[in-house]
């Protein structure tokens, strides 16, 4: 594909520090190939990033990009570095980091590239293209009532439906449930779905792992509800009920259409 020749090219002429990339379906595709082709370091799906100085096998390091993710499963936050390589490259989802206002903003310059065709390019062709629009957007949801595996079935999960409906909301679910075929891919939250930011997230019958911590953990409040009082959902949450979700969520909708009376 000719953007990862240009951008490979492009490395390899200016050899810069740092490269970020989306990790979008197209950035999943075009970072590994750069990273292959420059002989640089690649982290995919960072979840958090910093420069810091360091000590590794008794050399001093400066400005190191510290790539931080998920690793083993979840079971360990893993802090990765590329020392031995002048160019080190990750992958960051979009949401997962919160968007700030710099007290000092400087201004980058934009330089215009020229596309030089290439006689590989010539021998893939786009002979049609289908696109369909997403039909459900997390991202934007305020309130995100979500339902993990310990819903059990998808019939119980008729019931988060109703209580989005009733409080204004967008349901959405764990990995496990999506697996589980409760609920569609598009609305999976997590290390590997969509991360969010809701002013409020009522998570049902989630465990709490960190795959999926990771993708809303940053809501401005989180109610849980849980049959298993250490479930690691409770760790984060502002309110934590230990109780089946099909007991609780029905008290709760009573309460609210009683509040709308």
């Amino acid at each position: 594909m000719p953007y990862g020749r240009i951008l490979s090219d492009l490395v390899s002429q200016y050899r810069p520090r740092i490269v970020l990339y989306g990790a979008t379906f197209v950035g999943r595709d075009l970072a590994p190939r750069v990273a292959s082709f420059t002989r640089s370091g690649l982290t995919a799906d960072c979840t958090d990033l910093q420069i810091a100085d360091v000590s590794y096998l008794k050399k001093e390091y400066q400005d190191l990009l510290l790539q931080i993710r998920p690793a083993f499963g979840g079971n360990v936050i893993a802090t990765i570095i590329t020392p031995e390589v002048p160019v080190q490259m990750a992958t960051v989802r979009e949401g997962v980091m919160e968007r700030v206002t710099l007290e000092h903003p400087t201004e980058g310059t934009i330089t215009e590239v020229p596309y030089q065709p290439d006689e590989m390019a010539e021998l893939i062709s786009i002979v049609e293209r289908y696109r369909e629009e997403s039909k459900v957007n997390l991202k934007a949801a305020p309130i995100i009532v979500a339902g993990g595996y310990g819903m059990g079935s998808t019939e119980n999960f008729e019931l988060l439906h109703e209580l989005a409906d009733l409080i204004g909301g967008e349901v959405a679910g764990s990995r496990a449930a999506v697996d589980a075929g409760f609920i569609a891919p598009e609305r999976q939250v997590g290390q590997t779905g969509v991360t969010v930011r809701p002013k409020l997230y009522l998570a049902c019958g989630i465990s709490g792992a960190i795959q999926h911590r990771a993708g809303m953990q940053d809501a401005q409040k989180i109610i849980a509800v849980n049959t298993d009082p250490e479930a690691p959902i409770f760790d984060i949450c502002h309110y934590g009920i230990v109780g089946d979700a099909m007991d609780v969520l029905p008290m709760f909708m009573d309460a609210y259409r009683k509040k709308l009376r």
